[in-house]
Parts: structure tokens; sequence; C-alpha cells
């Protein structure tokens, strides 16, 4: 695996991911660009509320 494999690995507890798999993963920072921020983060506040992080 390589060493991004191995991280989101980790993050979402399974032994191994591969190449072109969807996987849930527990993150401890996220970046978003400006294009997508807006709709994304209503989302977001919808479906965890104002004060999730």
């Amino acid at each position: 695996m390589t060493a991004t494999e191995k991280i989101l690995a980790r993050a979402s507890d399974k032994c191994e991911v591969k190449p072109g798999e969807n996987a849930w993963v527990n993150v401890d920072v996220l970046m978003i660009n400006d294009i997508t921020c807006p709709g994304v983060s209503g989302i977001f506040k919808k479906e965890f509320g104002n004060t999730a992080k």
C-alpha cells in the first residue's frame, strides 16, 4: 500500500483500502476550496447541526 492508502485505511478502521474504493474516514482536519464550500457547508450544518465541527 502507498502512504496515502495506509493513512486512509487507519482512519477508516480497515486493514487496507484500494484505489477507487469508497471509504468513510474519521478526519482531524478538513480542507475545502472556495467554489464548493458554500454548498457543502450548508449540507454539513443541515445534517450535523450548527455547532458541529
